[in-house]
């Protein structure tokens, strides 16, 4: 099976039209300077940015074209709703469907400074969904408040909330079992449990503090899917968990994966970057060139694309991860070098476990197995 591409009519565009922020989480690979910049790319720069890319599958004469609009950052609503409806309405009116474009706009949002008036935007544009980051009581137990209230009311609203989490240390001392539970409560209908990454912010100390073992994320979601099967088993609304079920995904269909020909980020000042590694797995975004002064068609064939895409389809050339049968279906979204002593950044302790349990899941999973956002 081909993976999806962007070359093939599948991007995934993720959009960080604005990096402000005012949160100071330990996983961001954002510098201060740059959550504190409010500069907002200007939405004719945007409008200009979909038509390179609309030029582009024109010139390939790709007929189905699905853009899945990330609205990623930075806290993308602290553009306001005005210059957030300008932006996805230009992208809309670009990626017409008439031409056979499919277009859904997540955004991602820490939800806390939300208010009640963005529920209707994030209704009409994300087709009834959004997501929210949690991370348990990392950022402190008054913010942790905040956002429950939050997420109960985008729920009462009628609103499908998902969440993406960092796994960390204090995830880790409330347990998966607690936190499905709580989650469960609060109307959330799918999660997402990232690794930890290292980056040039959090080297001040915040990793050694916050980020756990590649093994303790392992153990965290084995504990998190034994949460997950009990309470299908006894047949309670339960979320969905992404990790789970791309791995099960991958396993029956096979093909190459993760290799990010589908992805691609686009900065305030036009340049389309995707994270990177240096020094093992040190994070930091890599550009391959910029769409206000180039074709699209030059950025996705530029060396530096082609020298990235032919890193991650060789899996860094990672001797275990070339030998291990679970290559096409891990979680190393991005490749980089495993660390030494841990299980690998794909998770190959919880794949070897879950892939075992497999009819367990599909034998509770009925008609509710369908997963969206992962």
């Amino acid at each position: 099976m081909v993976a999806p591409s962007i070359e093939s009519g599948y991007f995934v565009f993720t959009l960080m039209p604005s990096l402000f922020c005012h949160l100071r989480c330990p996983h961001c690979y954002l510098s201060l300077e740059e959550r504190q910049d409010r500069t907002i790319m200007s939405p004719d720069f945007l409008e200009e940015a979909c038509r390179k890319i609309d030029a582009y599958w024109d010139s390939r004469n790709i007929r189905k074209r699905t853009v899945v609009c990330y609205w990623y950052g930075g806290e993308p609503t602290s553009m306001g709703i005005d210059v957030f409806k300008d932006m996805a309405d230009r992208i809309n009116s670009v990626f017409d469907p008439a031409k056979g474009y499919e277009v859904k706009h997540t955004v991602l949002t820490s939800l806390v400074s939300v208010r009640d008036d963005w529920f209707p935007v994030f209704d009409q544009y994300g087709l009834g969904e959004f997501q929210t980051s949690y991370d348990g009581d990392m950022r402190g137990g008054s913010y942790m408040r905040k956002w429950e209230r939050r997420v109960r009311a985008a729920v009462d609203y009628g609103l499908s909330v998902s969440t993406i989490s960092v796994v960390n240390r204090e995830l880790l001392e409330q347990g998966p079992a607690w936190t499905l539970d709580y989650l469960a409560d609060l109307g959330v209908k799918e999660t997402s449990w990232l690794p930890f990454m290292w980056n040039d912010q959090n080297s001040n100390g915040s990793y050694d503090d916050y980020a756990p073992t590649m093994s303790s994320w392992s153990e965290f979601m084995t504990g998190l899917t034994e949460r997950w099967l009990e309470r299908r088993r006894s047949d309670l609304a339960t979320p969905e968990i992404g990790q789970m079920r791309f791995i099960l995904s991958q396993a029956e269909r096979g093909g190459l994966a993760n290799i990010a020909g589908q992805t691609l980020f686009l900065m305030p000042n036009g340049d389309f970057v995707l994270p990177d590694y240096r020094e093992g797995w040190k994070e930091f975004m890599r550009p391959f060139g910029n769409i206000l002064d180039q074709d699209f068609a030059d950025i996705l064939a530029s060396p530096a694309r082609r020298k990235y895409l032919r890193r991650q389809a060789l899996r860094n050339g990672n001797e275990d991860c070339l030998s291990c049968p679970h290559q096409d279906k891990c979680v190393m979204e991005f490749w980089k070098d495993n660390r030494e002593g841990d299980d690998c950044f794909g998770g190959r302790r919880y794949i070897d476990w879950l892939l075992d349990k497999s009819p367990d899941v599909a034998s509770v999973s009925g008609s509710r197995s369908s997963c969206t956002l992962y």
